[in-house]
């Protein structure tokens, strides 16, 4: 019924659509639009993934190539503002996933593990150590008045309460390295975001 594969030019114009429908609280300035996805594809084929049902994408996944990160960044710094060309590095040791978007009627279903997965096996044939992602606080926005982002971690990791972002990433297999703040431009995230590997 779905099937994941490696996104072409073609896709672009159906990846901006998911896009645009999954991040509704996200500025403007950090949105993906199709000319970014064009780029993607160009820059690093292997690292971008779709889901199609019936000739219709339904989801999305932007990777690029690079090495371990050492600093902290914004989400404008770390994806070249979301070209990915300058930060590409074709020698890379990990796949830097900037973006996952499943649009939201097919929520639920387990598409974006599959696309972890798919990313993992990727990883396996390019020989990289595995992937990386900031995962963003969904949930933090409502109660960074009343606790640090390092709370907001702790308290998920003892499953105080759920994130709709971090859960699930955390039961696709990615640990914490760090919280960033004033990472993205998403005040539901409560402008946060969390570091995260996968092996």
């Amino acid at each position: 019924e779905f099937v994941i594969r490696n996104a072409t030019p073609e896709d672009v114009i159906q990846m901006e659509y998911v896009q645009a429908h999954c991040y509704p609280t996200l500025h403007q300035s950090e949105i993906l639009t199709r000319d970014h996805f064009a780029n993607h594809i160009k820059v690093f084929p292997e690292g971008q993934l779709v889901i199609e049902k019936e000739g219709k994408i339904v989801a999305s996944a932007s990777t690029f190539r690079c090495d371990f990160p050492k600093h902290d960044s914004t989400f404008l710094e770390e994806t070249d503002n979301l070209w990915i060309t300058n930060v590409q590095k074709p020698n890379g040791d990990w796949m830097y996933g900037i973006d996952m978007g499943v649009l939201p009627e097919y929520r639920g279903l387990g598409l974006s593990t599959e696309m972890y997965n798919a990313r993992n096996e990727i990883c396996k044939q390019l020989k990289l150590k595995g992937q990386i992602i900031a995962g963003m606080t969904i949930g933090y926005g409502k109660v960074k008045d009343k606790m640090t982002i390092e709370e907001y971690c702790y308290a998920l990791e003892i499953n105080k309460f759920t994130d709709s972002t971090i859960t699930p990433q955390r039961k696709a297999g990615f640990r914490w390295i760090r919280p960033l703040y004033n990472y993205i431009n998403d005040p539901e995230s409560g402008y946060a975001s969390i570091l995260m590997y996968r092996p």
